[in-house]
């Protein structure tokens, strides 16, 4: 979180290429402290890209019973019933 918006919204998409390979590399991206606050906080993002690698990546992280109720707990739910409202919302991100 302390790192400039460019760089968390390029680590998010390249998590969420990580995430594609199975839930071992869930497993490991999960285990990174912060990471699910940062992941919901680009949610709402001005650039489709990130906005799209928060959704994807939070949508595999919760394919997974043992991490689906950490990503509850940081308010994805609420960030994602918030964007999908918005009109000018992305085909892409939904």
């Amino acid at each position: 979180m302390d790192n400039l918006p460019e760089d968390r919204e390029q680590a998010v998409r390249a998590l969420w290429r990580h995430s594609m390979a199975g839930k071992e590399n869930i497993d490991q991206i999960v285990s990174f402290p912060g990471i699910l606050t940062l992941i919901v906080s680009l949610l709402p993002s001005n650039r489709v890209d990130s906005s799209e690698a928060s959704a994807g990546l939070l949508r595999n992280i919760s394919l997974y019973d043992d991490h689906r109720k950490s990503v509850m707990h940081v308010g994805a739910v609420e960030e994602v019933i918030g964007i999908l409202t918005r009109r000018a919302l992305s085909q892409k991100v939904r």
